[in-house]
């Protein structure tokens, strides 16, 4: 099962585990300082636009997405790993990931009609984008200073999943005057796909423990293609960033209230999103 707030970082397959020789390595070689979508094809590390067309079917350089290794740690003890520069391809048969390290060539790739949700979090400087399907999830870590570059493909990627639309439920609108951020995010393509497409939506309040911690809110909408979930940062006491879980409408095959959220199949793979109870029972009703 999936869950949509993870109490760790851990490593990826091919990422690779951080010692003093090897980090030392990697520290005395020239790196870019965010990611980037490439402006010509010298830009794209050797090999690895090539390697990725054949899986991923890519048309043009604003599908592909380098990423500059870094060093990050994982779980609670210090540990580190290095994640090696990597290519990501938004492409129009399958996502996929190239990495330079432990030996260049694609480390996973998957097709789209396997694609069950993306989770998209984004906290301050911090941006984890994860393509889930029934089995091994394709997961990058990113510098958000490069979140504008991303979104074109991200965007058009998530057409590519969308499908024919689907009728919205009729619900009253109400007249509750949403917080400015929540406000923005609604008017978002994040949440709408496209701008002038109709959406849904419910927010709530999460409780907090005590006094000393800051308010949170979670956002479920429906547009004519997904079901949306947003959240302030679960995994950070920051407020700057959003948590987010987009589903295509026409891969969800199930929808149920859990103890702690929501639970939704969709292509085959069973995620679980922890949510205020009136917002799970907000999407039992829109999906049915």
């Amino acid at each position: 099962m999936r869950t949509a707030v993870r109490l760790q970082d851990p490593a990826e397959k091919w990422e690779i585990r951080f010692t003093e020789s090897e980090g030392g390595s990697y520290f005395r070689t020239e790196r870019a300082s965010h990611p980037y979508t490439p402006r010509r094809e010298e830009d794209i590390p050797a090999g690895a636009r090539k390697a990725l067309e054949e899986v991923c079917s890519i048309h043009e350089l604003g599908q592909i997405f380098i990423i500059p290794w870094a060093v990050r740690s994982i779980g609670s003890l210090a540990q580190k790993v290095i994640s090696p520069n990597s290519v990501l391809a938004l492409g129009e048969k399958a996502v996929g990931l190239w990495t330079e390290k432990p030996q260049p060539g694609v480390k996973i790739a998957i097709p789209l009609e396997k694609v069950a949700a993306i989770e998209d979090v984004t906290i301050l400087l911090y941006g984890r984008l994860s393509f889930v399907p029934f089995g091994d999830s394709l997961t990058i870590r990113y510098n958000t200073v490069a979140r504008q570059e991303m979104e074109p493909g991200l965007l058009a990627l998530r057409r590519r999943l969308a499908g024919a639309p689907q009728p919205l439920p009729a619900v009253d609108p109400g007249r509750e005057e949403l917080p400015f951020k929540w406000k923005v995010l609604l008017e978002d393509p994040l949440v709408r796909l496209s701008r002038n497409s109709p959406v849904i939506h419910s927010l709530a309040s999460v409780r907090v423990k005590s006094r000393k911690e800051a308010q949170r809110r979670q956002l479920i909408a429906l547009n004519p293609f997904e079901l949306v979930y947003l959240s302030d940062p679960m995994e950070s006491m920051e407020p700057y960033g959003v948590d987010s879980f987009i589903i295509p409408r026409r891969k969800i095959t199930g929808v149920h209230v859990r103890d702690i959220g929501l639970e939704v199949w969709s292509n085959g793979a069973n995620i679980l999103i922890p949510m205020v109870p009136s917002l799970c029972e907000a999407a039992v009703k829109w999906i049915g």
